[in-house]
């Protein structure tokens, strides 16, 4: 249990401040603003955090930040259940669960099969194309995890009241998208001016993660059909 709270507090330490900070002597301009999530019925969310705020089409080479990224298997449960990658990023799986697991993923932006693989041991994917990933286990039908792949380092990850940060984008209007791994995503566009500060107000309604999923060949695991 005190191995599955460090990795939690440790991957909410690394959201909050995942902001790229592209090198030049202009900074650019900076975004900001404040996510407000509600549920279906209409009730403020006391926690904001884990939304990923990110920017579309902006000029210029970002390559993946050069950080560890993991989503690790403990207590038969993905931990965390969604992170945000730079295209090009690598994204390893260390199983430290005492059963075997076996990580997939359908989706069309990246499919794959690791395979059965013990306690101790860990398997990687690299993530050329955006889009949104989801990760499942073939044995543990409650085990889900979902990877935002984007194309560029200006994003950010919403703090616990819903506020966040964008520094250094180049001048320019851009498309601008807030996401969450379930419920609805919000789109709108942002102008930034070098030196000023732009700001975003976005609202978005949260759902809720499904209680399991089916095989990698679609077939459901007994008694949950």
């Amino acid at each position: 249990m005190m191995r599955r709270r460090f990795l939690i507090a440790a991957f909410v330490a690394a959201l909050v401040g995942a902001v790229a900070v592209p090198g030049g002597a202009d900074p650019g301009g900076v975004v900001t603003g404040k996510v407000a999530l509600k549920s279906a019925d209409g009730d403020a969310k006391s926690d904001m955090s884990g939304i990923v705020v990110y920017l579309e089409g902006v000029p210029g080479e970002s390559p993946p930040p050069p950080k560890a990224n993991e989503i690790h298997q403990l207590d038969l449960t993905f931990i965390p259940d969604h992170m945000v990658v730079v295209k090009g990023s690598t994204v390893e799986f260390p199983n430290d669960d005492k059963v075997f697991h076996n990580v997939f993923s359908l989706s069309k932006a990246a499919r794959f099969d690791l395979g059965l693989y013990k306690s101790g041991t860990s398997k990687n994917v690299t993530f050329n194309k955006t889009g949104i990933i989801d990760v499942y286990c073939n044995i543990h039908p409650q085990m889900a995890a979902k990877i935002l792949v984007v194309e560029n380092k200006y994003y950010a990850v919403t703090s616990a009241d819903g506020s966040f940060k964008i520094p250094s984008v180049p001048p320019g209007t851009y498309p601008a998208v807030a996401w969450q791994p379930y419920g609805d995503v919000w789109r709108g566009e942002v102008t930034v001016q070098s030196g000023k500060p732009s700001s975003l107000a976005i609202s978005l309604v949260a759902g809720n993660k499904p209680q399991y999923h089916t095989r990698k060949d679609g077939t459901p695991y007994g008694r949950y059909k």
